[in-house]
C-alpha cells in the first residue's frame, strides 16, 4: 500500500514538472534612475533545469555592466507541485542621460530560445559642478576648436564634500585621437579649494594630450570611477545624546561618479598642405652636423640630425635626404626625447645616418628640410638645415671595400687579425723541470672545491635554522631605516613597515595585517597604553590619507612610527 502512494506521489511530481512550460522575463529593479546612480537587471527563467545563456552585448551601447552575472537557482512547492527557476543578474551603469532602452535579448536553454521583451529607462542629468554636488568629476580642457594634429590637453578633476577612498577609474576612451599620458599613474592628493564660495577637496585624477588624427566634430567619451564614500550609520540610538552618538558610527557607500563627455570640433587646414608635409603640427627648429668634416675613403662619419620643439612629435617623419653618389649610407637610428615636466608636448628627434665614402673628393649634403603646420600662425612653414660639407681625402691601399657593417667594424678594417702571443718561448731540459707553484694552487683549489659543498651546506643550514630569529633581532635597525626614507605616500609607506616590524618581531606568517588583528596580537605582550599608541598610528596610516587630518600629520608620520617603534621594542 504504501509502494502504491509513493509511487503516485512520485507520478503526479514528475507530471507537474514535465508538463511545465518553461517561460523567461527581464526585469529590473528601478526605471527612473540618475546618470550617477545604478540599476539592476534581472533575467528569470522558470520550470527549467538548465542556466539560460544570455548575449549581454546589445545592451553595452548605453550601460556600461559594473558587474555580473550572478546566478541563482530557486526551488520552491506550491500545493504539492515544485517551481524552479534560474536567474541571472547584473548590475548596470548607464553611460548618458535621457530616455535609454534595453533591447529584447535572446535566451538559450538547450534547444529552445526565448526572446526578452525591451525595457525603457528613463536616466536624468546627474548633479555636476552648477548643482553644487557632494561629489563630482569636471572635464577641463584647454580649446574646444584645433587643427588636424593639434594638442588638446584634458584635465579630469575630482571635487568631494566627503572623505572617500577611490576603488577603479576607468579613464575615458577616444576615436579619432593618438592620447600621451601627461600625469603618470600615482595615487590621487586632494587639496582644499573653494568653487563658488563652497569648500571642496579636489584631486587630479586624470590628464592627457590628445591629438586628433580626422577631421569633424569628435566626442571623447566621459570618465567613470567607483568611490567608496563615507557617511553616516543609519542606526539610530537611544537616550537625549543621539546626535552625539550617531556621528561615531560611520558606514562607506559604495557611489558610481561619471563626467560629462566632450564634444570637440578638429578643423581642417586653411590650405591645401604641401607635397612634403607629413604631418608636423605645432612650432619646430631643425639642425644637422658630422662628427668630423675630413676623412678618408672607407673612414665611417656620422651626420646627426635634430629636430626639436613643441606639437606631435611622435606622429610625423622626417623627409628623405637626399645624398651624393658614392658614398654608401646605412639605415638611421632614431630616439625621442621628450620634456616630462611641460604639459605641452616638448621634446626632441634624433637621427643618426653611418655614411662611408667610397671615393675621394669634396662632397656636400644638401640641406635637410620640414614642412610643419604651424598652430599659431595658421600656415604651413618650410625651415632647413645648414649644408654640410665633407671633404674625403685618398684611403690605405690596404684597407679593402665592404659592406653591411656598423661604423664599429668600419673603425677595425684592416686590424681583424690578432695574435695570442708575440713572444719567444722558455724552454726546459728534460729532467730539470720542477713543479711551479701554480701547480700546487690548481691542487688546492680543487680540494677546495671538493669539500665546499659539505661546508656550504652546513653553513646555510644554520642560517636557515635561525632566520626568524635574526630577522626579530634586526626588525628595529631595518625599520628605523627605511623609515627615514622619503616617499610620496607616506601613509601607506608607514603602515607596510609598521606591519612588516611587528611581523618579524612576533613570528607572524603574514604581513597582511589590520588594526583589529595588531591589537589582538600585541593584548598580554606590551603595555596597553602603548597597544593603544601603536593601533591609533596604524588605523591613521590606513584612513588619513583622504582624513581631514591628513595633511597635518603627513610631516610627523615617520618621525613619530620612529619613535614609537623604539618604545614598543623595549618591552618585547
Amino acid at each position: 500500500m504504501y509502494k502504491s502512494i509513493f509511487i503516485l506521489i512520485f507520478s503526479l511530481i514528475f507530471s507537474s514538472i514535465l508538463f511545465a512550460q518553461p517561460t523567461v522575463s527581464a526585469t529590473v529593479d528601478i526605471n527612473r534612475i540618475s546618470q550617477s546612480e545604478t540599476i539592476g537587471f534581472k533575467i528569470l527563467a522558470t520550470n527549467v533545469d538548465v542556466t539560460p545563456n544570455v548575449d549581454i552585448s546589445p545592451i553595452k551601447k548605453n550601460f556600461k555592466i559594473v558587474s555580473g552575472p550572478a546566478q541563482q537557482t530557486n526551488i520552491q512547492w506550491i500545493n504539492g507541485a515544485m517551481t524552479s527557476s534560474r536567474s541571472l543578474s547584473w548590475t548596470l551603469l548607464p553611460k548618458r542621460a535621457g530616455k535609454l532602452n534595453i533591447p529584447s535579448l535572446s535566451v538559450k536553454m538547450g534547444n529552445n530560445t526565448f526572446m526578452t521583451k525591451p525595457i525603457g529607462i528613463t536616466v536624468t542629468k546627474g548633479a555636476g559642478r552648477g548643482d553644487m554636488a557632494n561629489l563630482f568629476i569636471e572635464v577641463i580642457p584647454d580649446k574646444r576648436k584645433i587643427y588636424l594634429g593639434e594638442q588638446l590637453t584634458v584635465t579630469y578633476r575630482l571635487y568631494t564634500k566627503l572623505n572617500l577612498s577611490i576603488e577603479d577609474i576607468e579613464y575615458p576612451k577616444s576615436v579619432g585621437f593618438w592620447n600621451e599620458d601627461l600625469r603618470g599613474s600615482q595615487t590621487p592628493r586632494f587639496k582644499d579649494t573653494q568653487l563658488n564660495g563652497v569648500s571642496y577637496k579636489v584631486a587630479t585624477l586624470y590628464k592627457a594630450a590628445m591629438f586628433p588624427t580626422q577631421t569633424g566634430k569628435m566626442m571623447i567619451a566621459p570618465m567613470t570611477a567607483i568611490c567608496n564614500v563615507e557617511k553616516s550609520s543609519r542606526r539610530r540610538t537611544r537616550g537625549f545624546a543621539d546626535p552625539f552618538f550617531n556621528s561615531m558610527f560611520r558606514e562607506s557607500q559604495r557611489q558610481f561618479i561619471q563626467s560629462d563627455s566632450l564634444n570637440i570640433e578638429v578643423l581642417p587646414y586653411p590650405n591645401t598642405p604641401p607635397n612634403d608635409f607629413t604631418g608636423a603640427v605645432g612650432q619646430f627648429s631643425i639642425d644637422s652636423w658630422v662628427d668630423t668634416s675630413n676623412v678618408k675613403v672607407n673612414e665611417a662619419v656620422t651626420l646627426h640630425v635634430k629636430v626639436s620643439g613643441t606639437g606631435n612629435i611622435y606622429n610625423f617623419n622626417i623627409n628623405p635626404i637626399n645624398f651624393p653618389q658614392n658614398m654608401e649610407v646605412f639605415p638611421p637610428t632614431s630616439t625621442i626625447k621628450r620634456d616630462e615636466f611641460r604639459d605641452e608636448i616638448t621634446g626632441e628627434i634624433n637621427l643618426e645616418y653611418i655614411l662611408i665614402p667610397r671615393m675621394e673628393g669634396q662632397f656636400r649634403i644638401s640641406p635637410i628640410t620640414l614642412t610643419f603646420f604651424d598652430t599659431s600662425a595658421g600656415r604651413f612653414i618650410t625651415i632647413r638645415s645648414k649644408t654640410t660639407d665633407i671633404i674625403v681625402n685618398p684611403g690605405s691601399a690596404s684597407k679593402s671595400i665592404v659592406s653591411n657593417f656598423s661604423r664599429e667594424n668600419v673603425t677595425i678594417l684592416g686590424e681583424d687579425i690578432r695574435f695570442i702571443n708575440t713572444k719567444n718561448p722558455k724552454w726546459y731540459k728534460r729532467g730539470n723541470q720542477t713543479i711551479p707553484i701554480w701547480i700546487w694552487g690548481v691542487y688546492f683549489f680543487s680540494f677546495s672545491m671538493f669539500i665546499f659543498p659539505s661546508v656550504y651546506h652546513r653553513v646555510m643550514h644554520q642560517r636557515i635554522s635561525t632566520v626568524d630569529t635574526r630577522e626579530a633581532n634586526n626588525a628595529l635597525r631595518l625599520s628605523l631605516k627605511m623609515l627615514k626614507q622619503e616617499t610620496n605616500d607616506p601613509f601607506s609607506f608607514t603602515a607596510s613597515i609598521i606591519y612588516q616590524y611587528f611581523k618579524s618581531k612576533l613570528f607572524l606568517s603574514s604581513i597582511n595585517l589590520d588594526p583589529m588583528t595588531l591589537d589582538y596580537q600585541l593584548k598580554d605582550k606590551i603595555d596597553p597604553e602603548l597597544t593603544s599608541k601603536v593601533v591609533s598610528l596604524v588605523k591613521l596610516c590606513d584612513s588619513g590619507r583622504y582624513g581631514p587630518k591628513a595633511e597635518k600629520s603627513m610631516n610627523s608620520l615617520q618621525s613619530d612610527a620612529s619613535q614609537l617603534l623604539k618604545e614598543v621594542d623595549k618591552t618585547l
